[in-house]
């Protein structure tokens, strides 16, 4: 990074800073955000051709910045409060009527080597730049949050681990039914939460860990964790569907080789998700040919500091958040059929027929709400 970013990087920074210090503050005195443009203006026009109009086209521009911003952990800042402020590029439109810059086009470039350039994809006729502009990315207490998620994963991993030293010696309770169901889980679940843990260990956000960002590995081992934390909501309402076979349909409820049918559901109905979330989500584009053509990949599936889905965003929202919350539903919906059942019961006078029921039914409520419990600290805690 050359002195002359390192000057515009610092005013850019202490403008925004003075915002958000003037926010927190109450203050009346509020500097407006600047942005700068970091590349030449081009006015591009598209003539229609016969059949279309002047909107029915994808323009794929390539634009250099004059001054680079650096990789995610160069251009970073990070103020007293512990507010972190990240520099970054923006495609944009000159507003003629406003006389002002309008985000309007969909910004690619490499945030590890964001020297190579910068396509902007537009499907409109104007003028276009790239601008560099900062802007912050999370909360003060974000980092405080990271180090809470850790704690109370891991306490939740090791008493998982626990629960299997106790629950796999005992011989006659793991032949039951729901011992069984109860072991898939478990093992799943200690499964998604290490690979959630260790994960620090092979990647650094400043790209400097064995596993680098946004690479084939990265991409392995982002699937792998979505595969993984699918297969957990598919244990939980595997489990809400035992305990509704238990509790409720009592007659009938034997399923021949459940255990067979029971993992393939839970093993093989996830696989789809992962693949369809980086093969979909990630798209190439290339501008130029032969040796001056320019390359570069649009990531909405990998987010940028770690091998992870991206949040807030469609790939997230459908393929992470929709499952999660469609498990909860389901959830729900058995525990309240079997509340109802249960509420309606008349007493037949045999006392250790229902204690047995209250039972299995605090065991279930046990087993559904750590579930929950251990999803939401390892997943929204930490993502959102």
């Amino acid at each position: 990074i050359n002195a002359e970013y390192g000057e515009v990087a610092k005013s850019i920074v202490s403008d925004i800073m003075r915002n958000l210090e003037s926010d927190g503050n109450g203050t009346e005195d509020k500097t407006v955000e600047k942005t700068y443009v970091n590349s030449l203006i081009t006015e591009v026009t598209v003539n229609p051709t016969a059949g279309n109009d002047d909107t029915d086209f994808e323009l794929d521009l390539f634009l250099r910045p004059t001054i680079d911003i650096g990789d995610t952990n160069t251009s970073l800042n990070t103020s007293t409060s512990g507010t972190r402020v990240q520099i970054q590029y923006l495609c944009a439109m000159y507003n003629e009527a406003e006389g002002r810059w309008e985000e309007s086009c969909t910004t690619i470039y490499d945030t590890m080597n964001p020297s190579k350039g910068v396509i902007c994809v537009c499907n409109h006729n104007t003028s276009f730049a790239v601008l560099m502009s900062a802007y912050e990315i999370d909360r003060g207490y974000a980092v405080v949050q990271s180090y809470l998620t850790w704690v109370l994963l891991g306490i939740s991993t090791l008493g998982l681990a626990l629960t299997l030293c106790f629950l796999l010696p005992a011989a006659e309770l793991r032949k039951t039914r729901s011992a069984k169901i109860n072991v898939c889980f478990t093992v799943s679940l200690i499964l998604a939460s290490l690979l959630f843990l260790v994960q620090d260990l092979f990647i650094k956000s400043d790209n400097s860990g064995a596993i680098k960002l946004r690479s084939v590995g990265c991409a392995v081992y982002t699937m792998l964790q979505h595969y993984l934390w699918l297969v957990v909501f598919m244990w939980m309402i595997i489990e809400g569907f035992l305990m509704y076979l238990s509790l409720v349909q009592v007659f009938g409820s034997h399923i021949s080789k459940y255990m067979l049918k029971f993992n393939l559901a839970a093993w093989l109905i996830p696989i789809p998700f992962p693949l369809i979330g980086y093969f979909v989500f990630t798209k190439s584009y290339t501008v130029g040919e032969g040796a001056t053509a320019v390359s570069l990949i649009d990531h909405k599936y990998m987010a940028e500091t770690m091998c992870f889905i991206k949040p807030e965003t469609i790939a997230f929202y459908t393929l992470f958040l929709t499952p999660l919350c469609l498990c909860i539903i389901i959830n729900l919906v058995f525990f309240g059929l079997v509340g109802k059942v249960i509420k309606n019961s008349k007493s037949t006078g045999n006392i250790s027929d229902n204690e047995q029921m209250l039972r299995q039914l605090k065991a279930v409520v046990s087993t559904q709400s750590t579930g929950s419990f251990k999803l939401f600290n390892t997943t929204l805690n930490k993502l959102i």
